[in-house]
């Protein structure tokens, strides 16, 4: 008599294929929204390390700085001695 599961012909079972489909959209969605932050997370350190780098070399003084605001990067190369013994 029987033929087959009923429940698998109601809408609110989880193996019906439809909401199979709906759930692992579901996740790819999540996922892809995951990485976007990881993204933009990691984009933010980039940026904030490279300010800090930026606010050192102008502390000490190896970068020159505009009053207009934009920086001009501009590096002072290093004095490097050599003294021979000889």
């Amino acid at each position: 008599m029987g033929g087959g599961d009923l429940n698998l012909k109601k809408s609110w079972h989880p193996q019906t294929l439809r909401n199979v489909e709906k759930v692992w959209k579901a996740e790819q969605k999540h996922e892809a929204e995951r990485k976007k932050i990881e993204e933009l997370q990691r984009e933010l350190r980039e940026e904030r390390a490279r300010e800090e780098m930026q606010r050192y070399a102008e502390d000490v003084g190896a970068v020159n700085t505009s009053s207009s605001g934009n920086s001009t990067t501009k590096v002072i190369p290093e004095k490097r001695w050599c003294v021979s013994l000889f």
